[in-house]
């Protein structure tokens, strides 16, 4: 039996291409271990986004040889940081065997198979008894895919949790000044709008009963339909609601100035669409905005929540903001406070500015002090802790829809959900309620969560 362990760092993308390298080990006879100590295969599947991300991986590497110093198992570097590392990986950690970008990580199979080999951790003809290989492996490693290939190679998921994420669309095509994910993910590709419909039918009849689907722009899907047209992020979710089993959709990451008109309406009319919407703005400050090449202001940013409220008031919205990009004034960061005033966001990701390597920003004259940047991301953190603290307790009293997920861990006669907004909710209840919707009555609310009675 050849073990695997897979250590995952960074976005919801990554997650979800964990999950399917799981399913595509599996699938050809190797076993999922948590035991990091006792496995044949080492993967990293590693993200580029966060500051000194090549470091943390070299470090993590580092860590890992030392723990098999008395084992020689297959190391694996996939994702964003092999695509922009590279050569140097093998230059640096030369016990690594498998570099690949996370479009081709359909390809693991046989390429673990070939090191498993050399490292005589199997032999070749017990490869060939038991070989489950079932991808489609038609391309060379270091020719350059589309990216579309590796969904084409992917096994069905036997079984899933009750929610369930599914790629959509990967890359970027706007060049913001801070950002690497052109460089590491790509440019904009869409999946057959078939092959997703194939994907999220064979999820919700294994288990899942909210799909969430991903994209670096989600709204730019652009797949095409079974007629060969270019579908849209709204004619998928449309035809996605239809199937019975799923009870809940959502999308993450949209770019403001791509948020469709079509959308807008579907939040107003599409119940199983859920009432939150992630919508980053960075930033508050047109200027900053401008350097960031971020396409839109923050009036038409505005502009766009007031339609999206008034399409559907139960509407709320989560964004993400970095603070203390070069050349930002007092007066910038003032205008992105204003922001935060303004639309009351329930849930924020902040950051300080940190620079990407081959990054336009990265380069700008008027980089900020440390000092500054920090106590700009203190202060912002406190209005938005506001805004999330009043929509919490505003909740008190209401009855939301909670999608029970986990047992909790400190005392099992209580069960954890999730609303209709992605707030924790925990009820005292049966744990054969884990993996229902049911109604909450809000009871009393904090900074972390919610508490209520099932009604």
């Amino acid at each position: 039996m050849v073990l695997f362990h897979l250590k995952t760092f960074g976005c919801q993308m990554n997650v979800y291409d964990s999950s399917r390298i799981v399913d595509l080990l599996s699938e050809n006879g190797m076993d999922l271990t948590e035991d990091e100590t006792n496995a044949d295969i080492i993967i990293l599947n590693t993200c580029y986004i966060r500051e000194k991300a090549s470091a943390k991986i070299f470090s993590e590497l580092g860590r890992l040889k030392k723990l098999y110093k008395d084992k020689n198992p297959v190391f694996a570097v996939i994702g964003c940081v092999a695509k922009a590392e590279g050569e140097n990986i093998f230059k640096r950690a030369p016990f690594v065997s498998i570099v690949l970008s996370s479009q081709k990580y359909h390809l693991l199979p046989e390429l673990l198979n070939k090191a498993l080999i050399e490292k005589k951790i199997i032999k070749e003809e017990e490869l060939q008894e038991k070989k489950k290989n079932k991808t489609k492996l038609s391309h060379l490693i270091n020719t350059e895919l589309s990216g579309l290939e590796k969904f084409d190679c992917l096994p069905k998921q036997k079984n899933s949790e009750k929610v369930a994420f599914v790629q959509v669309q990967e890359g970027c095509n706007k060049f913001c000044t801070y950002c690497v994910v052109p460089n590491t993910r790509g440019r904009e590709i869409s999946r057959d709008e078939q092959s997703i419909l194939d994907e999220v039918e064979n999820l919700q009849k294994v288990g899942a009963v909210e799909i969430n689907l991903l994209g670096q722009n989600v709204d730019c899907y652009n797949g095409l339909d079974k007629d060969g047209n270019k579908s849209s992020l709204a004619k998928l979710i449309k035809k996605i609601a239809k199937f019975e089993n799923v009870k809940r959709i959502r999308y993450t990451t949209s770019y403001p100035s791509e948020f469709s008109d079509e959308m807008i309406e579907l939040h107003a009319i599409e119940p199983k669409l859920m009432p939150l919407v992630y919508l980053p703005i960075q930033a508050g400050s047109n200027e900053v905005l401008h350097k960031m090449n971020r396409r839109y202001t923050r009036e038409q940013y505005l502009e766009l929540i007031e339609k999206l409220k008034n399409a559907n008031p139960n509407i709320q919205i989560s964004s993400d903001f970095i603070v203390g990009f070069p050349n930002e004034t007092e007066e910038d960061f003032q205008q992105t406070l204003d922001i935060v005033k303004r639309v009351k966001f329930i849930q924020c990701y902040a950051f300080k500015y940190s620079p990407r390597p081959n990054t336009v920003a990265q380069k700008m004259d008027g980089q900020i002090d440390l000092k500054i940047k920090s106590d700009r991301l203190k202060r912002l953190q406190v209005e938005l802790r506001k805004s999330q603290d009043a929509f919490n307790k505003s909740c008190v009293g209401r009855v939301m829809s909670v999608l029970f997920t986990d047992v909790s861990k400190t005392d099992n006669q209580y069960i954890i959900g999730k609303n209709e907004y992605l707030q924790p909710v925990i009820v005292k209840a049966d744990a054969k309620l884990v993996g229902t919707i049911q109604n909450v009555e809000i009871e009393s609310a904090s900074y972390a969560n919610l508490k209520g009675k099932i009604i």
